[in-house]
């Protein structure tokens, strides 16, 4: 056996343990945080977890239809029981259920190209609206769960407190009962406004609670907590009107953040120009109108080429 095999079936059988002690009556908080931890430490841990209860899930619907077994046969033990679904999905194919989308083959998809918009609306009433180059998972069955593999989105949640909606972004997991907020996720790095309510961000072993107008930055385990001002929140989620606002932002940030919305990228080569500081309100789309800004208002060159402009003195 591989080690990558071997790691494989520890995490099922860790899987198995924990399904067992919650179905078990000595389940308390304690060991609730304690299986929370161990979710969030691995993709890997929470694909086993998830795929065996469904599996133990499956079983049991079709013991239900099953023929009748003698009464004198003992029944499996808890924790017999998980092994034995840990072990039918073993023999299906560890590299299948193990791979990272795996778990989520029955919800579904949603992408934005380059530039695009979209909104999607949930069958629990939340709607989600997605930003340009945006990719996201939701969970089957209508599930109040979702994956941002990329992107970014803004989320108006349905209140329902019994069923907390969650958001997975890298190593982040944002939790909410209902209220108005945006993830937007770059790589590992992720970054969480609140516009309505209350949210709760997970990163590892750092926890922060975001009110209306907080935004958390999260990475590597670490999170950062920054207070905006109303307007300055509007701003921010002004891409959802085709708009984005600058503030006085550097302009390198300005041209980083065009070239989320164009294929047709902005390079700066200069160092002094780049830190120039510029406000307004543009379109995305228009990167002719803004490079005609820069050569007009701010005396810059711009080389203009078929996949990108290179912006000097």
């Amino acid at each position: 056996m591989n080690e990558a095999n071997h790691n494989a079936e520890a995490i099922e059988a860790d899987a198995a343990q924990w399904l067992a002690r919650e179905d078990g009556d000595g389940w308390h908080a304690d060991l609730q945080a304690e299986r929370d931890a161990w979710l969030r430490d691995d993709v890997r841990h929470r694909v086993a977890y998830l795929r065996l209860r469904a599996a133990w899930q499956r079983a049991d619907a079709m013991a239900g239809q099953a023929i009748e077994r003698p009464a004198s046969r003992r029944p499996l033990a808890r924790f017999s029981r998980w092994r034995m679904a840990a072990g039918l999905l073993l023999a299906c194919g560890l590299g299948a259920f193990l791979a990272p989308d795996v778990g989520w083959q029955q919800g579904q998809r949603y992408a934005t190209g380059t530039g695009e918009n979209r909104t999607i609306a949930l069958a629990d009433g939340s709607r989600l609206m997605l930003n340009t180059a945006t990719r996201l998972r939701t969970a089957p069955d209508g599930g109040r769960h979702v994956w941002l593999d990329s992107g970014e989105a803004y989320f108006d949640i349905a209140h329902d407190p019994s069923r907390p909606f969650v958001v997975e972004a890298g190593t982040s997991r944002v939790t909410v009962l209902g209220t108005r907020f945006t993830v937007r996720r770059d790589g590992e790095r992720t970054r969480v406004l609140v516009e309505q309510g209350r949210v709760q961000v997970d990163e590892r072993d750092a926890s922060v609670v975001l009110t209306p107008n907080q935004e958390a930055r999260s990475a590597a385990g670490h999170i950062a907590r920054a207070e905006h001002s109303q307007v300055q929140t509007e701003q921010r989620l002004a891409w959802r009107e085709g708009r984005i606002v600058f503030d006085q932002i550097t302009l390198g940030e300005a041209i980083a953040e065009f070239n989320r919305y164009n294929d047709r990228k902005l390079v700066i080569t200069d160092p002094e120009a780049a830190s120039l500081r510029i406000g307004g309100s543009f379109a995305p789309s228009n990167i002719d109108g803004f490079v005609r800004l820069l050569e007009q208002g701010f005396g810059l060159q711009a080389e203009r080429g078929t996949s990108q402009i290179v912006i000097s003195r």
